[in-house]
């Protein structure tokens, strides 16, 4: 009668798959605690957007892809069909999450054999960073999971070498190249890997097989290019925003992470702008294809290169350094800050720490393994593809997996060891390990200080639910994690404004300034402030000097407007008002600012039209134009 353990060994993927959702379950009910979970920020703001345009019926949109375009589809066929429901959303993703798991045993077992694919699954299952990514709102545990599949079926074609095998592996990598789109640099690599993998097939079933692949990844990825043409006229086979990428990892500001260059806000709703507005500025042209913009800060990442070889060198070399370090550098999340909050993530004991010094060791005794070679130029081909960039901590995920797979069989190796008393390659094999995890495990940040970050997130979404003294705690708590910290001070100014506190905010602003002097918003909000304490002249100069920065700054000319307003200056508050809806058409409050200096100017006409177009925009304008003594002449016309 067999044992539950031959019972549990040969169910080996059923319970990876049960024990992975099992975790993931938890981590679904214990994040409902948390604010970030129904107020979403940054990327997966942007995604939820996105998601919701095209959901609505925008399926073709407008501009050619900035960011890439599978994930937010993913999202609106979700939202489609059963309506914007955030957890159910989550809940898919950690199921496909736990699905990976299984995805990751099978390639081991097809590599190694089941006795160290099993090693594999524990691992896997308990990789706390895989969790996380897949319970939040964005591309990348999507991403892992279809780059996986795509390394599954290519060891599957290997092993049943038809042509539909093959074309079904380069559609799978479509799919994870249409999430990331840097893996389309590892299509040349993985076809390397074909010919000599197959090197004992006839010529003509190995073009044959090369051929399948790239028609499966041009199949799934065409859709995008073709509708990049027809909404942008413009060549982009997945996304325009590979220079940019470049550019913020290759430029005289760069540290290594994704920070701002000069004169760009890296958020998602001024990036693409921004790095727009500022290649036509600096080539002093009216228009650019999105293929040309991002050809121009490609270029101009090279020319900081050039320029700057010593300092490029150290940045390479940092980065590639930190491609290796245990930290998981924050970018649009903070693994750290929700593991202190989660238990579930503090109980899952496997990180980038344990899993790349082992995996390191597991690619160098499988590296007589023929199927092994796809994991490893896998691995150094996507490291080439991100390094020269920028890093985080998202952008290194997809080796994880594969690395995983070399951890476990590094682990297994070392029981077989154990077990016929070979003591002599065990030492050595530990020794290495353990310089190894010296170097990988080399403490470069203290956690907790990165908490800046969510903790100002926390208090603004306080603000948004009018809990202001809560929302200031928050931002007191970022800094005294870090005193310079300019967006906590910005926010901290930005509650005491709408507390009417204006002269402690624009201390505040001020303090935001000092510590980033290219603080749009913080100028814009700094002058708003003076406004209100009647300091004109500051508040003029606050505005002047967000325009000295970015002339395209729609909120600093609407503040300027507003106080030439004041001054009963029309002419120049209409001229104001109107650059700022040559820069932001969609901006109402610049069009109901337009249409009050336009009445107090006597321009019945024009008003009329500019309040029409602030209402169609924003139909709170209309209640307010009833109360608005700007406008009395409008109400008592009687035309």
């Amino acid at each position: 009668m067999p044992s539950r353990l031959d019972w549990a060994y040969r169910h080996t993927a059923p319970l990876i798959f049960l024990a992975a959702l099992l975790v993931r379950c938890i981590f679904l009910y214990q994040i409902q605690s948390l604010p970030f979970t129904t107020n979403l920020t940054l990327d997966a703001a942007s995604y939820d957007g996105m998601a919701l345009d095209i959901a609505r019926g925008n399926w073709l949109g407008d501009t050619v892809f900035y960011q890439a375009p599978l994930y937010p589809y993913f999202l609106a066929a979700l939202y489609k069909v059963f309506g914007h429901h955030l957890d159910l959303v989550r809940m898919i993703q950690l199921v496909l999450g736990a699905l990976h798991c299984v995805i990751v045993f099978w390639i081991a077992k097809r590599l190694f054999g089941k006795d160290k694919a099993v090693w594999s699954g524990i691992l896997v299952v308990l990789y706390g960073l895989f969790v996380f990514y897949e319970g939040a709102i964005g591309k990348d545990g999507i991403s892992v999971f279809l780059s996986d599949l795509a390394l599954l079926s290519l060891l599957w074609s290997l092993e049943k070498p038809k042509k539909v095998h093959w074309f079904v592996s380069g559609a799978a990598l479509g799919g994870a190249i249409l999430t990331r789109g840097n893996l389309i640099l590892l299509v040349p690599l993985i076809m390397v890997w074909m010919a000599i993998a197959m090197k004992t097939f006839p010529f003509r079933s190995t073009v044959a097989a090369l051929g399948s692949l790239l028609a499966g990844t041009v199949l799934i990825i065409s859709p995008a290019t073709i509708r990049n043409y027809v909404v942008g006229q413009d060549f982009v086979l997945t996304t325009s925003q590979a220079g940019q990428n470049f550019y913020i990892g290759n430029n005289p500001r760069a540290s290594g992470f994704f920070e701002n260059p000069p004169r760009i806000r890296l958020t998602p709703e001024y990036e693409e702008k921004d790095f727009r507005s500022e290649a036509l500025r600096m080539t002093g042209r009216d228009f650019m294809k999105p293929s040309e913009i991002s050809s121009f800060w490609l270029q101009e990442g090279l020319r900081f290169i050039r320029s700057n070889p010593a300092k490029a060198l150290r940045l390479l070399g940092k980065k590639a350094i930190m491609f290796w370090n245990h930290f998981e550098i924050p970018d649009n999340y903070n693994y750290y800050f929700y593991r202190s909050k989660i238990s579930v993530l503090s109980l899952l004991p496997v990180g980038f720490g344990l899993v790349a010094p082992l995996g390191l060791l597991g690619l160098f005794l499988a590296r007589k393994n023929p199927g092994a070679l796809l994991l490893v130029i896998f691995i150094l081909g996507y490291m080439a593809s991100i390094v020269p960039f920028h890093m985080a901590s998202r952008y290194r995920l997809p080796v994880v997996g594969p690395l995983i797979i070399f951890a476990a069989y590094a682990l297994a190796r070392g029981v077989e060891t154990i077990r016929l008393r070979r003591f002599r390659p065990l030492c050595v094999a530990l020794f290495v390990v353990g310089l190894l995890a010296a170097l990988v495990n080399w403490k470069v940040v203290d956690e907790t200080t990165t908490f800046k970050a969510p903790y100002t997130e926390l208090g603004i979404i306080a603000a948004e639910k009018s809990n202001m003294a809560e929302a200031e705690a928050y931002f007191k708590d970022a800094l005294q994690l870090d005193p310079g910290y300019a967006p906590a001070h910005y926010n901290l100014g930005n509650i005491l404004a709408k507390q009417g506190a204006f002269k402690k905010a624009t201390e505040a602003f001020k303090e935001a300034l000092k510590n980033d002097p290219e603080f749009l918003a913080a100028y814009e909000n700094l002058g708003k402030s003076y406004f209100q304490l009647g300091r004109i002249g500051e508040a003029l100069r606050a505005f002047d000097n967000a325009l000295r920065l970015r002339p395209d700054f729609a909120g600093a000319w609407v503040g300027k407007g507003l106080v030439f307003h004041s001054l009963g200056r029309y002419a120049e508050a209409i001229d104001a008002h109107e650059k700022a809806i040559a820069q932001q058409p969609m901006l109402a409050s610049a069009h109901y600012n337009l249409a009050c200096a336009y009445a107090k100017k006597g321009d019945i006409d024009r008003a009329r039209f500019a309040l029409r177009q602030a209402i169609a925009l924003h139909p709170d304008y209309q209640r307010k134009a009833l109360a608005d003594a700007d406008l009395q002449i409008l109400r008592s016309d009687k035309q």
